[in-house]
């Protein structure tokens, strides 16, 4: 997990960098002077909270994808994995067998190589298309993953972010042009946007955290009971 600490912290520099820019530009008596610093600034805005969104899935699937290698190398095999990653495992196979293949025959091939998975006793492989993630993290969907892996974190306001929402839901109408970057955050202050950014950073600092224990104390492998 060290790299995805890592990531943490190189990217949360970047937004903070971002941000002294953005509150400079919006100055009246701005050192940083362009053809129209007004409609600049509303274009940095939207960007803004478009790089807060990336911050965002970057380091979850970045603390995934840590987990699921560190499963890879265990060299375990499905039945000494938990039973959620066994499910995620599964589920995922199976959906594949839906997905790629059209005739029952066929089907029928790819259950059977994934019993044979199971009964071999060959090491699982969880890869990060398992996560199926795109465009769709707000602060619900990420409890949801955690819960699926049985990740427990410590959340200092257990309510229902509603800033990480609106950085989702404005990151998704950038990136399918439904508005432009003029126009979706112009109406937000800088010091709106500082909430947000603080928002998004202590609410990921405390998902991070609980997927590292998660991973120190190798909580993928199966606890057998005494």
């Amino acid at each position: 997990m060290n790299g995805t600490i890592e990531l943490f912290g190189e990217r949360k520099s970047e937004v903070e960098f971002y941000y002294s820019v953005l509150v400079e530009i919006v100055k009246p008596d701005s050192s940083i002077v362009t053809i129209d610093n007004h409609r600049f600034a509303r274009i940095l805005k939207s960007n803004f909270l478009l790089m807060l969104y990336n911050l965002i899935e970057s380091c979850i699937r970045s603390g995934f994808e840590d987990i699921y290698s560190a499963v890879k190398e265990s060299g375990k095999p499905y039945a000494e994995i938990s039973e959620e990653l066994r499910d995620i495992w599964s589920n995922y196979e199976i959906s594949k067998a839906h997905r790629d293949t059209a005739k029952h025959q066929t089907y029928g091939r790819r259950v059977k190589e994934i019993l044979e998975q199971v009964i071999s006793e060959n090491p699982i492989v969880i890869t990060r298309e398992a996560l199926d993630i795109s465009g769709n993290l707000d602060a619900r969907q990420i409890r949801k993953l955690l819960c699926t892996h049985k990740i427990s974190f410590s959340e200092s306001e257990p309510k229902e972010k509603n800033k990480i929402l609106m950085v989702k839901t404005t990151r998704n109408k950038l990136a399918h042009g439904d508005e432009a970057f003029g126009d979706a955050a112009r109406d937000l202050t800088v010091e709106e946007l500082e909430d947000i950014k603080d928002e998004v950073f202590t609410f990921l600092n405390e998902v991070l955290a609980g997927m590292r224990t998660f991973y120190d104390r190798k909580a993928y492998i199966r606890q057998l009971k005494s």
